[in-house]
């Protein structure tokens, strides 16, 4: 009777362990909602995205949950408003490189194997991204450029849905860290051109 007890109290615990492990790899978009805009004397705002997307080793840009470039097109929209006063020129937004990549700790592991099984992996994101005030005739007014890299290595001894969450994590961290030096610069190099913040 006491054994029966103590086996039905060790799987509840059990259940219950793992059912609170899982709710920390809980995966959130990234999101700009709670982000106060920046206005700028501006027409108009533009995102150009010069980075195209490589879908080969060691590129997994296509496998997670936002990539990068989608980050900062949604990054923009919520942080850069374009207000004419003066100026007829635009804003435009350039992403130059927005990649994310794994890369194999051991030579002999392919990057497929990170989604699939338990090999561990170093990760790496860049962004490379140009801001430019244009007056009318597309000429340079002001620009900042950010350069921002982040790197991380996954053991191989985590779940694939702990490896998700982290990358996901990873790309919130990058672009907090984006973010502040974007506004800083732009604080900095158009703040005659700030309209308000």
């Amino acid at each position: 009777m006491f054994n029966n007890r103590y086996i039905i109290i060790i799987l509840f615990v059990s259940l219950l362990c793992s059912c609170v492990s899982q709710k920390n790899y809980l995966i959130k978009d990234i999101n700009f909602i709670e982000y106060e805009s920046l206005t700028i004397d501006a027409s108009r705002l533009i995102v150009v995205q010069k980075y195209n997307t490589n879908f080969s080793e060691p590129y997994i840009d296509h496998l997670v949950k936002q990539d990068l470039v989608s980050l900062v097109n949604y990054w923009s929209i919520a942080r850069l408003n374009a207000e004419s006063i003066n100026n007829t020129g635009n804003l435009k937004v350039t992403i130059n490189e927005a990649s994310i990549k794994a890369l194999p700790v051991e030579e002999n592991n392919k990057i497929e194997e990170l989604f699939i099984s338990n090999a561990a992996s170093n990760i790496e994101m860049n962004l490379d991204v140009t801001i430019d005030l244009l007056d009318q005739n597309n000429e340079r007014i002001s620009y900042v450029n950010i350069k921002v890299f982040k790197s991380q290595e996954l053991t191989g001894n985590i779940s694939l849905l702990e490896k998700d969450y982290r990358i996901q994590e990873m790309s919130r961290s990058i672009m907090m860290d984006f973010d502040s030096l974007a506004i800083n610069k732009l604080k900095e190099v158009f703040k005659k051109r700030i309209l308000s913040n």
